[in-house]
Order: C-alpha cells, then structure tokens, then sequence
C-alpha cells in the first residue's frame, strides 16, 4: 500500500469522522473563521479517478465561486483521466500506441503537455523516470497475473521495447513515432501530478487561493490556507500502516511518495514493487519509499515535478537527490531504505525531523 500523505487540519479530522456519509461522487459543506472574524464558505467533493480516490477542498467568500471551481477542478481531472488511460482504448494514449510504430501520431494539447514534461524528465534524471516502461510493467505482471519470473532473455526482449530516446517527436508538428514496433508509453508515474497541477490551475483562475486537491496521496496545497500559517502533512510509516513518521509544513507546494508496497506484485511468494528500474529491467530492491514535497515557483509545475521525482530517486537512490536539489531549489526529500528490523531514514531540508 502507498505511503499515505494527508493534511492534519480541523476541516480534514471532521471529513475523515464523516466519511462514511459520502457517496462516490460526495459533497460536504462547512463554515470556517478566519483570524479577522470573515467567514469562509468551504465544501469539498470526492470521486473516483485513475484507480484511486479524489478529493477537492476549497475555500472562499463566494459559495458560487467554490461550486464553480469544484466543478471546474472536478472537469480538469477528468480529462486528464479521459486523455491518458492507458486501459481504456478509446484514450488518446491509447490510440498513440495503437498507431505510433507505423506512422506519426499527431497529439493534443494536454497529451503533448504531459509528455513534454516527460521527456525533461527523462532527461533531467539520466533515463531514470521513463514512460516507455510499459513493456516491462506488463512482463512483470502489472497487467495481467503471472506465477513464475521472468527470464533472463524475456526481460532483454523487454528492455528492447523501452527508452524516451527510441521515441522520435515532433515538436514543430506534435507528433510521436516509436521507431522500435511493440512499444508503449505508460503515464501512471506522472498523470496524477499531472492533474493536480491542471486542477489547481482551473481553480486559482477562479480567483480561489486556499485549499487543497488530493488524489491517490499526490497532495498539491494552494497558496493561502484559513487563519494563515501553513498546511501540515503527515507522513505515514511505512512499516506501520498505522502510524506516522511525523508531519512536515507545507503550502503552495505538492507532495508525493514512491513506495514499494501499495502497488506490488507477489511471485514465487516474494513481493516485487511495480517501481521498475529501465537500466536492469528488474522491479527496484532497495528501497521502501521517497517523499518529496515541491514548492511552486519553477518553470515546471509542482505536481508533475513531485510525481517524477520522487520516482526518479526511488529509482536512482540517494545519490540523486543533491541534482533534484539544484534543479529545484527549496526541494524536501524523506528516504525510507532497508529491513524492517533497522531502517534508514534519509532526510534532506526536512524540519522537524522525522523518527522512525
């Protein structure tokens, strides 16, 4: 089970006692109050999406404001779901895989969007965060069951099929050509951080500022929060799924996690993370999970960035952090490694500390 991150506020303590009374698609209103006695109208509503759970929690004056920007982030979510579901072949991404080996695919603006931050990232981590691992997710199992490992040769011919740099793009045109048949681009490592970004977008263009979108545990917090001050997430231990390794502060930043035990494969009766290495071909052994938070401010947007790059270093390990750290000034990283009987916990720009 993914590391779970959450926002230890009032608002989301009363939410979590209510759960229980929202539907699928669930609306929940409450009042707040702010240090000079203005009253703040929230609500906040939960879907399903992406094979996970949704959560939108806004704040503002206007109560028609935050319906209309609940439904505005509700609808930016959504076609980033529609545009890149790989298991839904009607999907744009679908269809560029259907059709990318034998001739250009010519995108849309939100599919050419986020594979362009793909490619940055492809690059900015050495070929460490690459889309093109889906012929490896499927030979591990992420698609469909399997009860022996793969072989040697089977993960080569896998590897065969991977790599951004056997994807020709277009960029006067939008188009994408896999030069190598049998390929595939898998999005599940940034569409997440991807929608937050485009959902907060939809929101401040609203003119609201204060809040949250969750989804899956991708956090993004909005810039001003009620009463002022900061936004608190909780980290939950990987090793306790009942128990934290504490909070950190956060606001006008998102935050995501890496983990090796929400989404795994069990072979042989061993237990095989879907985070997989492209260098090896194989499923990432040492590591338990990466949380980053990443602040507003870049020329990449928050979301997107903390969804590559917590798996870029759950992939490259800690020697990677010091290069995220100079790309993003401000980053925070936690790394959780080792057995369960003497784990190291890694913090870089983490305050307070965290403990195990």
């Amino acid at each position: 089970m993914k590391l779970k991150e959450y926002l230890n506020t009032p608002f989301r303590r009363m939410m979590a006692r209510n759960l229980a009374l929202v539907m699928v698609m669930g609306v929940m209103v409450v009042y707040v109050m702010l240090h000079d006695s203005r009253r703040l109208y929230g609500e906040s509503m939960i879907f399903s999406t992406m094979s996970t759970t949704a959560s939108v929690d806004l704040w503002h004056r206007d109560r028609a404001t935050v319906k209309q920007a609940l439904a505005a982030a509700h609808g930016a979510i959504r076609e980033v779901e529609k545009t890149c579901n790989i298991f839904d072949p009607e999907s744009e991404l679908s269809r560029l895989n259907a059709k990318a080996a034998d001739e250009p695919f010519v995108c849309g603006d939100l599919l050419w969007e986020v594979l362009t931050h793909a490619r940055t990232f492809y690059r900015d981590s050495g070929g460490a965060f690459d889309v093109t691992i889906d012929p490896l997710m499927k030979l591990w199992g992420f698609h469909s069951k399997r009860e022996t490992l793969p072989s040697d040769g089977e993960i080569a011919a896998a590897k065969a099929l991977t790599g951004l740099d056997k994807v020709e793009f277009d960029d006067a045109r939008r188009t994408v050509k896999f030069t190598v048949p049998g390929m595939s681009i898998n999005l599940g490592g940034i569409a997440k951080g991807f929608a937050l970004d485009r959902a907060a977008a939809a929101v401040c263009a609203l003119g609201i500022n204060t809040g949250w979108i969750e989804i899956g545990g991708n956090i993004l917090a909005l810039p001003k929060k009620n009463g002022g001050g900061r936004y608190s997430a909780g980290i939950r231990n990987p090793f306790r799924k009942d128990a934290l390794l504490g909070h950190v502060p956060m606001r006008d930043a998102a935050i995501s996690t890496s983990g090796n035990y929400e989404r795994y494969v069990v072979i042989d009766g061993r237990q095989y993370t879907h985070i997989i290495d492209p260098a090896t071909g194989l499923p990432v052994a040492d590591m338990d999970a990466v949380t980053v938070i990443v602040p507003a401010g870049k020329d990449v947007p928050p979301g997107v960035a903390s969804d590559a790059i917590s798996t870029s270093i759950f992939i490259a390990g800690p020697d990677a952090v010091a290069g995220w750290m100079k790309r993003f000034p401000g980053l925070r990283v936690l790394i959780v490694r080792g057995p369960s009987d003497r784990p190291e916990l890694l913090q870089y720009n983490i305050s307070p500390k965290l403990t195990l």
